[in-house]
C-alpha cells in the first residue's frame, strides 16, 4: 500500500519524501537538438532519487486523507508501513515502485535506484538544414567568386583599400583635439609659473612642556572566571514496561542510523526508556524537546536530569 501512496504523492506534487529512506523527485529535461543525427528530441521527464531526506509531512497527510484517519493514528500506520518497507529492502530483493522504478541494496549496503522509462507523448523529429539563396555566403578567391556553389569570373581583381591609409584618416580628428588640450593646459598653469615663490618663515622656538607625573597608580584588575551554566540531561521519547521490547527497539533505531539513542531504566527498574543525551543551557531545553519530538514523531517527550 505504501508503494501506491508514494506514486500518488510524487505525481501529484512532483516530489515525495519517504522518512528514513530518501526523496523522489521528477526532473524536467528540456528539448535537445542533435547536430549529428539532425533530430530534435522533445522535452521529457525522469524520476530521480536521493538518500537525503527532510520530512515535509506530505506522505503522512496523504495517508490520513486516503484512509480517513486522524494524523496521530495515520502516523502510527505510516511507521508500520515504513518498517515493512525497510525490511523488504534489507531482504535483498529489488523493491518495485509502479510507474517510478525499483530500489535495491547493493553489496556495500547503499540504496540504489533504477528509474523506469516514463512514456513520452511526442516522438523525436527529423530536421534538415535549409540554406536560403539570399543568405548564402560569398567566397572570393583571386578573380573568381563562389556564390551558391557557382563560380563567377571577374575581369579584374577586386581592389582593397590599404590598411595604413585607413589608419591615417583618423589623424585629422585626433591632431586638433591634442592642440586644443595643450592650449587649455598652458592657460591654466600660467598663473602658477608666474606667481612669486613664498619666503620661508623663521622657525619659532617653543618650550618643551614640563612632564606631569600621574598621581594615580594604575590598578590591575583580576581576571574574572567564565561562568558555565550548561547542564546535562536526557530527552525521553519512548517508554516501555518490558526490557526486551526496549532493547529490540534500540537495536532497530541504531540500524536506521540513530547512533545517539540510549536506553536506561527508572530508579525502581519498572520502566525502560529510549532517550537522546544533551548538554546545553537550561533555556535551550525546550528547543531540544521540540527537535526530538519532530525527529521521532513522538508525543510523549519529556526531560530526565
Amino acid at each position: 500500500m505504501l508503494k501506491q501512496y508514494i506514486t500518488e504523492v510524487l505525481f501529484r506534487q512532483q516530489t515525495c519524501t519517504v522518512p528514513q529512506v530518501g526523496t523522489f523527485t521528477i526532473q524536467h529535461i528540456p528539448a535537445q537538438f542533435s547536430m549529428v543525427d539532425q533530430t530534435l528530441t522533445p522535452p521529457r521527464q525522469q524520476v530521480q532519487f536521493d538518500t537525503r531526506w527532510e520530512d515535509d509531512g506530505s506522505l503522512l497527510r496523504w495517508i490520513s486523507r486516503k484512509e480517513n484517519l486522524l494524523e496521530p493514528v495515520a502516523a502510527l500506520k505510516l511507521d508500520k508501513y515504513l518498517q515493512q518497507f525497510r525490511e523488504s529492502l534489507q531482504a535483498g530483493d529489488p523493491l518495485d515502485l509502479p510507474g517510478i522504478g525499483n530500489l535495491r541494496i547493493d553489496p556495500l549496503g547503499q540504496v540504489r535506484f533504477t528509474p523506469q522509462e516514463m512514456p513520452d507523448a511526442w516522438q523525436p523529429i527529423t530536421l534538415e538544414q535549409v540554406i536560403r539563396s539570399e543568405s548564402a555566403p560569398r567566397v572570393l578567391q583571386g578573380t573568381t567568386e563562389v556564390v551558391n556553389d557557382q563560380v563567377v569570373e571577374h575581369t579584374s581583381a577586386v581592389w582593397e583599400e590599404p590598411e595604413s591609409q585607413g589608419r591615417f584618416r583618423w589623424w585629422w580628428v585626433v591632431l586638433p583635439l591634442v592642440l586644443i588640450g595643450a592650449g587649455v593646459a598652458a592657460w591654466l598653469l600660467k598663473d602658477q609659473f608666474m606667481a612669486p615663490a613664498p619666503q620661508p618663515e623663521a622657525p619659532k622656538v617653543v618650550a618643551a612642556p614640563t612632564p606631569v607625573q600621574d598621581s594615580v597608580a594604575a590598578v590591575q584588575e583580576e581576571p574574572v572566571a567564565p561562568v558555565n551554566d550548561s547542564i546535562s540531561y536526557y530527552v525521553v521519547f519512548q517508554t516501555y514496561k518490558v526490557k526486551a521490547n526496549a532493547e529490540s527497539n534500540l537495536k532497530r533505531r541504531h540500524s536506521w542510523g540513530y547512533s545517539d539513542v540510549v536506553l536506561f531504566s527508572s530508579a525502581d527498574s519498572t520502566l525502560y526508556k529510549l532517550a537522546v543525551p544533551f548538554r546545553s543551557l537550561k533555556a535551550d531545553t525546550t528547543a531540544a524537546m521540540d527537535s526530538v519530538a519532530r525527529r521521532f514523531q513522538s508525543k510523549e517527550v519529556h526531560i530526565v536530569y
